[in-house]
């Protein structure tokens, strides 16, 4: 049986056009082929559904994707809002709390992409930096314009590391999409990966549930293969979990 794996939903207002404006719920399509492609059957989760009772449709997962999106609520991590930081939405941060929380009493494996990994830390009690300016005015360009396939910067991996073990080498290319990161890594989590700037790129725990990268593996599966191998685990990791219910 192949892993049933959720994806962290989101939502947005679709533009009034032809038919009136209307919620709708959703996830990339990257994420979805991402997980399909690797093994997995991938399974995305409204958000509304995971604030009203997470438990009665996770209990059928194997493993979790939290995503990219929004920025977090600053106030999770016990910050007031600077001018730099960009629009946050509680009630997603709700409900995907729901979802953590209920992976987290099971031992639910999860990856973190982007939002993922920033949000993972703040569940964790770890903090983010509102904006990159505030870490350095000398960092590397983090929000690319280009297309999400395009390879921006390196980063290094952490000797020793989960992540090193996967990749099996200790630099590769990655995207960029993000103007938030990581600033204190959560008890439990230790940073994995950094760009040469020294911005935090990634983190896993000691238990081998938790893998969360700061880059959009998704968008690279043909650009950098390498990068199949982060869902290629989570299917591995999701696999072993259902065989152990």
């Amino acid at each position: 049986m192949k892993p049933l794996i959720g994806i962290a939903g989101d939502s947005f207002m679709s533009e009034p056009g032809r038919f009136i404006s209307a919620e709708k719920e959703y996830c990339n399509a990257d994420y979805i082929h991402a997980v399909l492609v690797n093994g997995g059957v991938p399974v995305v989760l409204p958000h509304e559904v995971l604030q009203e009772d997470a438990g009665s449709v996770m209990s059928h997962l194997d493993g979790i994707l939290f995503p990219g999106g929004e920025d977090v609520d600053p106030h999770l991590y016990g910050q007031e809002p600077l001018p730099e930081c960009g629009e946050y939405r509680p009630e997603i941060d709700a409900s995907w709390k729901q979802a953590f929380d209920y992976a987290r009493s099971v031992g639910l494996p999860m990856l973190g992409i982007c939002r993922g990994i920033q949000f993972i830390n703040v569940m964790m009690g770890g903090t983010l930096w509102q904006d990159l300016d505030e870490m350095s005015k000398k960092h590397f360009m983090h929000l690319q314009s280009g297309k999400r396939s395009y390879l921006t910067h390196h980063v290094e991996i952490t000797p020793g590391s989960y992540l090193e073990h996967l990749f099996g080498q200790s630099v590769v290319m990655t995207n960029s999409m993000h103007h938030q990161a990581v600033k204190e890594a959560a008890p439990g989590l230790f940073v994995n990966a950094r760009a040469r700037d020294g911005v935090i790129e990634g983190l896993e725990d000691h238990d081998g549930k938790i893998v969360a990268v700061q880059w959009h593996p998704e968008g690279l599966l043909e650009s950098n293969p390498v990068m199949n191998k982060l869902f290629q685990d989570l299917v591995v990791r999701s696999t072993a979990f259902g065989e152990q219910r």
